[in-house]
């Protein structure tokens, strides 16, 4: 199954990625703190989702428009600063993707990220007490309840993807990759 080998390939990319990114959520203690926060990902997921536009054909079956982060952060960024912003610091070191098959390892890697978004929505619940947060965290609460679906369905893709061997150690390359310059963006920025 090609879905438990990246994972099994990549997890403790993830797992320290995670840890960073944990770590800082839980000092967010302010609207200021949230704003950087939130800038920090958009700074990263914008760039790297106009790549993998560029290189996922219409067919993508389990549909990349429905799962850009980048407009929520933008619109989350809007509710705690009271009008629209645009970041002008975006991360210039993303992954390289030249075709569909690395599209599909970033778009795993963000996707794996999405999962955990709810557990790090609670912690800013608990640690963020400012009133706009409701309508402030719909990055962090990703697809809410159709989170394990959209998952799902992005595994099942992926457990039937027939590329060759080049692509497939392509596409975990890229994983690995999107995951280590996320952690090298995220440690530049906080």
């Amino acid at each position: 199954m090609m879905i438990k080998y990246i994972r099994e390939s990549t997890e403790t990319l993830y797992q320290e990625l995670e840890n960073i990114f944990i770590s800082r959520i839980k000092q967010v203690s302010t609207p200021s703190e949230y704003m950087s926060l939130l800038q920090l990902f958009y700074g990263y997921y914008y760039p790297l989702e106009q790549h993998i536009a560029a290189h996922l054909d219409t067919s993508f079956s389990v549909g990349f428009e429905h799962r850009r982060k980048a407009p929520l952060l933008l619109q989350d960024m809007a509710v705690i600063s009271g009008s629209p912003v645009e970041p002008s610091h975006l991360c210039t070191g993303i992954p390289e993707i030249t075709d569909a098959c690395q599209a599909l390892g970033a778009l795993y890697a963000l996707e794996r990220f999405a999962l955990g978004g709810q557990a790090i929505a609670r912690i800013l619940t608990d640690n963020l007490l400012i009133p706009e947060l409701p309508k402030a965290i719909t990055f962090f609460e990703g697809y809410s309840s159709n989170t394990q679906t959209m998952w799902d369905s992005l595994v099942h893709y992926l457990d039937g993807y027939n590329g060759t061997d080049a692509q497939k150690a392509r596409l975990i390359g890229t994983v690995e990759d999107t995951f280590l310059k996320f952690k090298l963006w995220a440690q530049s920025n906080i």
